[in-house]
């Protein structure tokens, strides 16, 4: 009875200690120089595309690639049209848009490539939400073998923090990223999945 007891608290211990570590093994930060910043399309609000313009201020790339969903549309207008002129208004001549039309990290990367096709980068940094580096990372590195990769997170405490606990908003977050990171693991990373041109 009491080594019954015993094993139940050491699992009681070990399920406490990865869901207390669940929210920060989402996290890759492994920035490094690159040829190119690409800004994963999605997020929230501008803070991916603003700490993108950051780092290439900074000097850890020359260029800035930001994936746009080209069927969007905000208050009438197309989103490609807001982020080019958002483009020429603060990176101009600097930045480029990639229009990707599926809205998955998997998919995504095939809009990358086509983007990259007519560019010299080999080495790409990756800026992304923080949750999403890990996924983004490995689905990256999987479908597109031929570059470097490289994440940079991006905080956005409302909406994430490693204490996912914290708030239902950062559970939420937590809580879909692990289902699509689970997703990745079990099914898509599995499929013939190599982009080639």
């Amino acid at each position: 009875m009491l080594k019954r007891a015993f094993q139940f608290l050491l699992l009681a211990v070990i399920l406490v200690v990865l869901l207390r570590h669940a929210g920060s093994f989402l996290i890759v930060n492994n920035a490094q120089q690159a040829d190119l910043i690409v800004v994963l399309g999605g997020g929230n609000e501008d803070t991916r595309y603003l700490n993108a313009v950051r780092l290439m201020s900074e000097g850890w790339a020359p260029r800035l690639m930001l994936d746009v969903f080209d069927k969007g549309q905000t208050f009438g207008h197309r989103d490609v049209d807001l982020a080019q002129d958002f483009l020429n208004r603060t990176t101009p001549g600097r930045s480029t848009i990639c229009p990707i039309a599926e809205n998955s990290t998997y998919d995504e990367a095939r809009y990358v490539e086509r983007c990259l096709g007519g560019t010299a980068a080999r080495s790409i940094l990756v800026v992304t939400s923080a949750y999403h580096t890990r996924r983004a990372l490995e689905i990256l590195r999987k479908r597109l073998p031929q570059y470097y990769f490289s994440m940079y997170p991006v905080a956005e405490p409302y909406y994430f923090d490693p204490k996912w606990w914290t708030s239902r908003e950062r559970a939420k977050t937590a809580l879909a990223e692990w289902q699509r990171y689970l997703w990745w693991e079990f099914v898509d990373r599995w499929r013939s999945g190599v982009v080639l041109q």
